[in-house]
């Protein structure tokens, strides 16, 4: 399609995608209307206002239904909180998502619903406030919270309660509450950050499991019951509102506008650079090490912040689909346990086993049919090291992995990977193969030259007797030869006298 014809054909779309209302209020019976593109564009995303208060200085508050390409060929829709551009609050996902060509409807039914519908009248999200008497939809401007009203101005329901992946100034949560945010828009993984009584922790969850990462305890074991989001940070308060911890950054220069949890894992507080036009951190919970995924499922996170693969530790970690195991032995038959040394992980499992060996541990992952790692610390008390003993925790995934950094009293980390047996030192072993072939080669070729050189060497001395040989044969012929000689010469009679005696007859 060319671009003349893709402009004109996404025309429409644009049109219904400006700015619908510059009013605070959505009152009961109101209904709003986005269509969707006829075609599944990848990577479209768009935001139709709703709600907004017009002439405030950017970046202003606003609410608007946000629609985003899905996966095949399917679209999103949800209604979002935006400040800037940036989003701050957004329902829950919808149930099912839209085919292209179709319509995502907000609407405030007469029974005081508020609901995100489809063509066919479906609902797809809702607040959960039917028969509870609200009239109108009202959108804050100075805090950015979204509140149901009835009435007489009484909050029904309001965004604030049910935070996404940020916390605003002016936000106020009783404990227990969480917050959490997706590692992809589709990935069954995802980080938490969840507030109890005790401590505020991040998590990282994966399948069935959660792995702690990051944890906030106030001091003197205080019990916390509220949070409250205000221009200098987050601050945890006990049940007489009195602050027991608190979480702001070094330098006050600038006014918090928002707490986030970022798709890296990362607790930040974030403030407007009004030079660059643009919000940035002032404070991170988490240097990069810290993250549970900064180097991925494979790789490890060095002192200097750099990332190296498994395979530069010739290691080869077994893929999740072949953990398959005999659960009742503590040998597999088609695995083996392999320790990466100087590593540890950032990640915290649930339930430790403590007071036990290192084979104890290793074992016990290797006949797990979900473990994929395990971390084995050696205890310490009275500042020495139980060699014997110690803390094993096991991981189904091997993520968070860092190179350790300790001082002389730190604990011994032991970190082993399950891999598929043949795996364990393959490159070793292709270098030792490699080794004895070149090793024969050299051995064959300095052989060769040995029998050369054996067999020339017997030459020589062949020769040389039988040089030796032939010269004392010549030698006695040549004696002989001599002797006869003057044998011949005594017997044979004077030639001279003969004829001297002819001639004097």
């Amino acid at each position: 399609m060319s671009p003349e014809r893709t402009w004109f054909a996404l025309l429409p779309v644009v049109l219904l995608l400006q700015t619908a209302a510059s009013s605070l209020d959505f009152h009961l019976g109101a209904r709003f209307a986005v269509h969707l593109p006829a075609s599944y564009y990848p990577g479209f995303a768009e935001r139709t206002t709703v709600l907004e208060a017009a002439g405030e200085r950017q970046p202003r508050f606003a609410a608007a239904v946000s629609l985003e390409a899905g996966t095949q060929g399917y679209y999103l829709c949800s209604l979002v909180v935006v400040l800037g551009d940036v989003t701050v609050w957004s329902s829950d996902r919808p149930v099912q998502e839209l085919a292209a060509g179709g319509l995502c409807q907000l609407e405030l039914a007469e029974n005081g619903q508020l609901r995100l519908t489809d063509g066919a009248g479906v609902a797809r999200w809702w607040s959960g406030t039917a028969g509870l008497g609200a009239k109108a939809l009202h959108l804050d401007s100075r805090t950015g919270n979204l509140l149901l009203l009835d009435d007489k101005n009484n909050t029904v329901w309001q965004s604030f309660d049910k935070p996404t992946d940020k916390l605003l100034p002016g936000q106020w949560l009783r404990l227990p509450s969480y917050f959490a945010t997706t590692l992809t828009k589709m990935s069954p993984a995802f980080y938490s950050v969840e507030l109890d009584g005790d401590k505020i922790a991040a998590y990282l969850y994966f399948g069935l499991l959660r792995y702690s990462y990051w944890e906030l305890i106030p001091s003197r074991n205080q019990t916390m019951a509220f949070a409250g989001m205000s221009k200098s940070g987050l601050t945890m308060f006990d049940r007489r509102r009195r602050p027991v911890a608190r979480m702001s950054p070094a330098l006050k220069k600038e006014p918090v506008r928002f707490l986030a949890l970022g798709d890296d894992g990362n607790l930040g507080l974030y403030v407007f650079d009004r030079r660059n036009n643009k919000f940035r951190a002032s404070y991170n919970a988490l240097a990069f090490c810290e993250l549970p995924l900064a180097c991925g499922v494979h790789g490890v996170c060095s002192a200097s912040g750099r990332c190296t693969d498994f395979a530069a530790r010739r290691l080869e970690p077994a893929p999740i689909g072949t953990l398959v195991c005999n659960a009742t032995s503590t040998r597999s038959v088609v695995h083996d346990m392999m320790e990466m040394r100087g590593v540890t992980t950032v990640l915290k499992a649930a339930s430790p086993l403590a007071n036990v060996t290192v084979k104890k541990c290793v074992d016990l992952c290797l006949s797990s049919c979900s473990c994929a790692a395990a971390l084995y610390v050696e205890e310490v008390n009275d500042g020495s090291v139980t060699a014997d003993r110690g803390v094993c925790s096991h991981y189904e995934l091997t993520a968070g992995v860092r190179e350790v950094i300790s001082g002389s009293n730190s604990p011994r980390y032991s970190y082993w990977v399950k891999v598929l047996k043949g795996k364990i030192c393959q490159e070793d072993e292709e270098d030792y193969s490699a080794t004895n072939s070149l090793l024969a080669k050299i051995l064959i070729i300095f052989g060769t030259v040995d029998v050369m050189g054996l067999i020339l060497f017997a030459g020589l001395c062949v020769y040389y007797f039988f040089c030796l040989r032939r010269r004392a044969v010549d030698k006695h012929v040549a004696g002989e030869g001599e002797a006869a000689g003057h044998d011949r010469g005594s017997m044979e009679p004077d030639g001279t006298a003969n004829v001297g005696a002819v001639q004097a007859s």
